[in-house]
């Protein structure tokens, strides 16, 4: 739990940075570094959201299992007009009037035994909760690892569209060129369509890197809920030609560590013990319950009346009436007999009354289940078939687990075989296009083998890049299984 609320206060700090990023977006600065975007989602993902509305709501229910034990205290009161034939509830008398009447109570009742129901819902709703919690850290980590993905899906075009460029400006170079020499006479005219038929196809690959460049900016504001600008932009991260040596934790180990470390394995394990927790509270209702009961009490009518003794004989002492009869105030029952006609009715005030009608009870209530149409019987079934199922769910996170470990750590190795033969390609090309270009400046090969060692080559450094962006981004995969922060 200490780990959760350490948790919690990183959580308040990141949104607080979200904030600013928010305000830095509204400000019109939208240049963004990848924590921005990151902590941005973090405040803006619906799904992240959606989970720390989840894991308040059972954090409610935890705090509600533990309030359960504590006694239920209710106060309740009344104030009810009888017409015609009724019991007045001071005297138990009948009486055929209108009778105003008031009851008071205060009644509590604390469970004092049944079958260690409660304390296993506590405990089943604590790890609930805890269990929310972590699905909470791991949206924000699945969150934080779909902006970083998309941030380099971004970097990745840019560079594309930088090597378009570059492309398209060469191909120009080369088309005045030749127009120069075609005027001159030095070149034939078909020369100079082929270059410009180039020029046109490296603009269209210009286009298309633009457009891609756009749908991958959209694809990271969407990722962070952002709506969007377009002036977004992201700063550029420097990266280094890849390390392309082993990675230094194996496929098995990695997955020895994510067991460890990731969230989701966690939230699993959270539901397998509440789930365990939840049939034990399900047994419990099979036994006994015993209950403390206790209540104070009083009640008022209008027709109630004091009485008092005319003459030197003073009010008549309480302790000494015992009732009246008839429902004539007159007719008084007394311990010690008195003159009658020296009795005289008063006002009984409404508060006087309360005083002097409180009654009180202290009760032990035993339940001894015996038949219940078979509900405790399904209750356990249905608890024991749920917690089957999270086991279940438990090994499915593990498999699932395993298995993304295993293909991203398969990805990044291929990602490394793949960017080493595409380093080597472009080697082989850039040589092989000098010399094609110095062929074609002296007119020693035409314009067709020229945009062939062209085209090769423009195409080999665009898979070098998007090589590139992809070993990265598996090893950022496997950083982030072994929870480890996403920094370039």
């Amino acid at each position: 739990m200490k780990r959760l609320k350490l948790t919690a206060i990183l959580a308040l700090i990141l949104s607080s940075i979200g904030g600013f990023a928010q305000n830095q977006a509204q400000s019109g600065d939208n240049l963004w570094s990848l924590k921005e975007c990151i902590d941005y989602a973090l405040v803006n993902n619906l799904r992240v959201r959606s989970s720390d509305l989840q894991a308040n709501a059972d954090r409610a229910m935890a705090f509600q299992a533990k309030a359960g034990i504590l006694p239920t205290i209710n106060a309740s009161g009344n104030y009810a007009f009888n017409i015609g034939r009724t019991i007045d509830p001071t005297t138990q008398q009948f009486v055929d009037t209108t009778i105003q009447t008031s009851r008071l109570g205060l009644n509590g009742s604390l469970l004092l035994f049944q079958g260690g129901q409660r304390l296993r819902t506590i405990q089943q709703s604590q790890n609930t909760a805890e269990a929310s919690q972590y699905d909470l850290l791991q949206a924000r980590n699945t969150a934080s690892l779909n902006v970083a993905q998309n941030y380099l899906l971004v970097l990745n075009n840019s560079e594309l569209l930088e090597a378009a460029r570059f492309q398209v400006q060469v191909s120009r170079q080369q088309a005045d060129r030749a127009e120069k020499l075609v005027k001159a006479g030095s070149l034939p005219q078909t020369d100079l369509l082929d270059l410009l038929a180039q020029l046109a196809n490296d603009q269209l690959a210009l286009t298309t890197a633009e457009n891609n460049l756009r749908t991958a900016k959209l694809n990271l504001m969407q990722a962070m809920n952002l709506p969007a600008q377009p002036d977004f932009e992201v700063e550029r991260i420097q990266l280094e030609e890849p390390t392309v040596g082993a990675y230094d934790q194996t496929a098995q180990q990695v997955y020895e560590t994510a067991l460890q470390t990731q969230f989701s394995v966690k939230s699993a394990d959270m539901r397998i013990r509440s789930s365990h927790f939840a049939v034990q509270a399900a047994r419990g209702f099979y036994y006994p319950s015993l209950s403390l009961n206790a209540g104070i009490n009083s009640n008022y009518s209008n027709q109630s009346q004091k009485f008092q003794i005319t003459g030197n004989r003073g009010t008549i002492d309480e302790s000494n009436v015992v009732g009246y009869l008839g429902g004539n105030p007159r007719n008084l029952v007394l311990r010690t007999p008195i003159d009658q006609q020296q009795v005289v009715a008063r006002d009984y005030p409404y508060w006087d009354q309360v005083g002097d009608n409180t009654s009180s009870f202290v009760s032990l209530n035993l339940n001894v289940p015996i038949l219940n149409g078979w509900q405790t019987r399904t209750q356990v079934s249905r608890a024991v078939i749920q917690q089957k199922s999270a086991e279940l769910d438990g090994q499915n996170v593990r498999v699932l687990l395993r298995q993304d470990i295993e293909q991203a750590y398969n990805d990044m190795q291929a990602s490394v075989s793949q960017y080493l033969s595409n380093k080597q390609q472009v080697e082989a090309l850039e040589l092989a296009f000098r010399a094609a270009e110095t062929r074609l400046n002296v007119g020693a090969i035409n314009s067709v083998d020229y945009n062939l060692a062209k085209a090769n080559l423009d195409r080999a450094r665009a898979n070098l890049i998007m090589a590139k962006y992809s070993y990265y981004f598996r090893q950022k995969v496997l950083d982030f299984y072994q929870n480890k922060p996403l920094t370039f």
